[in-house]
């Protein structure tokens, strides 16, 4: 008995001096658009090109148009064009399903639920309303103003309008304004907080044009009523402003919101609403959560973008490599 008492303790002492490590490195898989509307599907690190031009290779052909931007939602991929259009992709295949015609060029769109899609259109007050089980366009909804982003909560739309720099609350179930806010000059971007009952708001000012400049500004609305909360300056002064570029706006589950500017990377702390640090100075161009991986997925604006996948509170990089130039959007995959 004493001597497999021995082996026992002879292994276990053997396991604890040899730590584990996985050899099996980290890989992040995704999609990449090029200003000459190629779709690639890439791997890092490696700079691995599984597909050099996915919607060419499965379609035969070119897209119709110019690609905008690529949206995934469910196992559809969708392509706002340079044209009065969207695209519908397979997410696995990248075969067509349908080409679905607009009244105006699509700026962006946002899913309220598994059957419908609202495109928002730059420069033109209305939102396109997208049946997702035939694919088409159902209607059209006028709305006041220009509408620059469009958020989806549940049933419930918030529009981001420009020209009177207001909230609008759209019932998606109804298709009917229901309420609205005012909000600092030039709303762009909007996020919601992890616990649903704050939207933040990305402002990006008037810069140092009209006799009273502001500038950008992250606002705090709660939803229920709805309400400001509260605001802080993104940067000092409307000069600065003028200067740097709003590029995006993301919030975490450990509620942390994260700006992404021409002059860097910003965080704030939601529940303070407070405390904004820059803690990176990269050149942001594209800024995405990806919220069941905890990561930052950054596109840089330099003359050589580089990806850079960053995680924690302190957006630590975990990945940052070269891209071609010319790369306009990427698009994390599963």
């Amino acid at each position: 008995m004493r001597w497999l008492t021995a082996i026992v303790w002879a292994l276990l002492l053997g396991c604890g001096d040899e730590p584990f490590y996985d050899s099996a490195p980290s890989q992040w898989r995704f999609l990449l658009l090029t200003a000459a509307s190629t779709l690639q599907v890439r791997q890092e690190p490696g700079g691995q090109v599984l597909l050099a031009d996915a919607y060419a290779d499965a379609n035969g052909a070119p897209p119709p148009a110019p690609i905008r931007d690529v949206v995934a939602f469910r196992d559809g991929l969708y392509l706002p064009l340079q044209a009065n259009a969207v695209a519908v992709l397979d997410a696995k295949s990248y075969r067509q399903r349908a080409l679905i015609p607009l009244p105006a060029p699509p700026a962006g769109l946002a899913f309220p639920n598994a059957t419908t899609g609202y495109v928002w259109h730059d420069g033109v007050g209305l939102l396109s309303i997208l049946d997702l089980l035939q694919l088409r366009l159902a209607r059209t909804l006028t709305v006041p103003g220009t509408i620059r982003y469009v958020l989806a909560v549940g049933p419930l739309l918030y529009a981001l309008e420009e020209r009177s720099s207001r909230l609008l609350v759209l019932d998606a179930r109804t298709e009917r304004l229901i309420d609205s806010l005012e909000l600092p000059p030039s709303p762009r971007f909007a996020a919601i907080r992890a616990n649903g009952a704050e939207l933040l708001i990305l402002s990006t000012g008037s810069g140092d044009d009209g006799p009273a400049p502001r500038a950008p500004r992250l606002s705090f609305v709660g939803l229920s009523p709805l309400r400001l909360l509260g605001s802080l300056p993104v940067y000092p002064s409307a000069t600065d402003s003028a200067r740097t570029r709003i590029t995006g706006l993301v919030t975490t589950v450990d509620d942390f919101a994260f700006i992404g500017t021409s002059q860097g990377l910003l965080r704030v702390d939601i529940r303070s609403r407070s405390g904004l640090r820059l803690l990176q100075r990269w050149n942001v161009r594209q800024l995405q959560n990806v919220p069941i991986r905890d990561e930052l997925w950054i596109l840089t604006a330099e003359d050589t973008p580089r990806l850079i996948v960053a995680t924690g509170t302190r957006a630590e990089p975990q990945l940052q490599v070269p891209l071609p130039v010319g790369t306009v959007s990427i698009l994390p995959l599963p």
